[in-house]
Order: structure tokens, then C-alpha cells, then sequence
């Protein structure tokens, strides 16, 4: 008998096709001589015909009940493979947004901005990748309170996404810094759009039930080139933040 294989993934059923001699059917002895010419049991010669997966097998009433008590194993673990695929899909969906901003968090971004990096070579020019600092973050949170620094992040994040061009992307690092990928513009094209950022968000402030928020930000602007990592490229926008 051949070795027959089964796919754990998907209920695999196995029927008979038939077990007499009806048309169509395959013929099969009521008993065979051994090799000593005595005739075997019954139940141990009278064999079903099976398919699986297009392919016929023979296979005896033992083997099917072994094949039935193995079938009625493997569905629980197919269902709990799904289940933990689904589990593993929304862990990772979880990792990529930010707690509260609607914006990527910091590991998504970073994987983008890796992206970037490794296909420089398709692209017409050296991008930027450009860091916000919201200023005033930490006496929001001392004067008013953490919701209040919240509320005030999330404003902040609307106002930018809104002055996103198609190929930029938003995301934040942690706290009030934000970063932006400036895919379509080099150095002389992000420093006029990121001064008509910074213009737009101190022209919208927050307004807070203790009164309104001007936001105070700061921004660097650094040129991605072919050898930084992700994390370089944000530490040398970091830079340009602080020698101004």
C-alpha cells in the first residue's frame, strides 16, 4: 500500500465509493488464500474502495476507523492555527498604530522609513525625512494636565495629516515628537513645506475647556542617503532641531 498524505489545514473528508460488485464498481474476493493456503478472516481481506484527493486507495475497516479517530484530532488544531493566525494578525495591527493618535506609532513608521532607505535607487531624488517637536508639550501637560496634553496631540497630528501631500507619511515617535517622510521633496523643496506646516499649526490652537492652546513647535529636516539607518536619519533630524 502506498503512503497516502493528508493536508492538516482543511477538513479532509474520506467516503467510500463502493464496498460490493455494483456496476462501476471494483470486484473483490470474500476471502483469499494465504501463503500456507488456509483462507484469512473476512473482515481482515474485505477492503473498501476510497478516494482522496482524486486518487483511489484501498484501505481496510481498521485503517478507516484509525484515519476517523486522526481526522477528528486534527480539526481542533485547524481551528485553534486559525484562531492563532487571527490572534498574531491583530497583535501586529496593534503594534503599528499609535495608542491614541490616528497616525502610525513609532515601529511603523520606522519600518516605512527603512523601506525608503532601501530603494533609494529607484528614486529621482534624495528625500527628507523631517522631525516635529511640539514645545510647549511638557508645560501643557504641567499647567493643564495629561488629557489636556492629549487633546492637544491629537490636534496637532489633524492639522499635519491634513498638509500631507500623497507620498508623505506621518507617523509619531513617542510623546510630542512627531516625523514626517518627505518622499517628493529634497532639501531646497522640505524647508518651505515644513515652514508652511509649522505656519499652520501655530495658526489653529486647541481649544481647551481652561482656555486655548497656541502650539509651540520646532522642526528639523534632515536628507536621507544609502547607508543610514532609520534611527540615524531621525538623530540628524534631531540635530538640525537643535543648532537652530
Amino acid at each position: 500500500m502506498g503512503v497516502m498524505s493528508m493536508d492538516v489545514n482543511r477538513a479532509q473528508g474520506i467516503s467510500p465509493t463502493t464496498n460490493n460488485n455494483s456496476k462501476g464498481g471494483r470486484d473483490y474476493p470474500s476471502k483469499e488464500k494465504t501463503k500456507e493456503g488456509d483462507p484469512e478472516d473476512v473482515d481482515d481481506v474485505l477492503v473498501d474502495a476510497f478516494e482522496i484527493d482524486g486518487l483511489m486507495a484501498e484501505i481496510t475497516p481498521s485503517a478507516q476507523r484509525v484515519l476517523d479517530n486522526l481526522a477528528a484530532e486534527i480539526e481542533p488544531l485547524r481551528r485553534q492555527l486559525v484562531m492563532a493566525k487571527e490572534r498574531e494578525q491583530s497583535l501586529r495591527e496593534d503594534l503599528a498604530r499609535h495608542s491614541f493618535l490616528p497616525i502610525p506609532g513609532r515601529r511603523e513608521f520606522l519600518r516605512e522609513l527603512n523601506h525608503v532607505l532601501n530603494h533609494l535607487n529607484d528614486l529621482s531624488m534624495m528625500p527628507c525625512v523631517a522631525l516635529v517637536h511640539i514645545a510647549n508639550a511638557d508645560e501643557v501637560r504641567r499647567t493643564r494636565g495629561r488629557d489636556a496634553l492629549d487633546r492637544l496631540l491629537v490636534h496637532s497630528s489633524n492639522i499635519m495629516s491634513n498638509a500631507l501631500q500623497p507620498t508623505d507619511v506621518l507617523g509619531n515617535l513617542g510623546g510630542s515628537d512627531f516625523a514626517l517622510i518627505l518622499l517628493g521633496a529634497d532639501l531646497n523643496m522640505a524647508r518651505p513645506r515644513m515652514a508652511e506646516i509649522l505656519d499652520k499649526l501655530r495658526a489653529v490652537p486647541l481649544h481647551d475647556s481652561g482656555g486655548s492652546i497656541t502650539i509651540e513647535a520646532n522642526v528639523g529636516i534632515a536628507v536621507l542617503s544609502q547607508g543610514l539607518s532609520a534611527e540615524a536619519s531621525i538623530n540628524a533630524a534631531d540635530r538640525d532641531i537643535v543648532k537652530q
